[in-house]
């Protein structure tokens, strides 16, 4: 069962906090990694982590505007795994899209 292809977003970003980001894709791809591995609680964990983190902690648009969608998303490793594992495949591609965007100086 391979990874979906990458996912179509934009960024728009103006206000960035490069720890908060690093830590936040570290945690979001980590818990990609560990989908095909018995506990699907694992990576729920650490995606409740990121939203946690990013609720209170950095001053970063990016980070900042896909909370609201990690507070939803989240909830279907109870009832749809297939849909937990393409919405994550989708947030890992967004968040590759996003640290090109600021490790490279360009456009997604």
């Amino acid at each position: 069962m391979g990874r979906a292809g990458v996912g179509s977003a934009e960024a728009v970003s103006a206000a960035t906090h490069p720890e908060a980001f690093r830590l936040a894709t570290f945690l979001v791809t980590a818990a990609r990694d560990v989908i095909d591995e018995p506990a699907i609680y694992g990576p729920f964990r650490m995606v409740d982590a990121v939203d946690r983190l990013i609720a209170r902690s950095f001053d970063d648009d990016f980070l900042r505007e896909i909370q609201p969608e990690l507070e939803r998303e989240k909830q279907k490793v109870m009832t749809d795994r297939e849909a937990f594992v393409a919405w994550l495949d989708d947030l890992a591609a967004r968040f590759a899209i996003e640290a090109r965007r600021r490790n490279l100086g360009g456009t997604a």
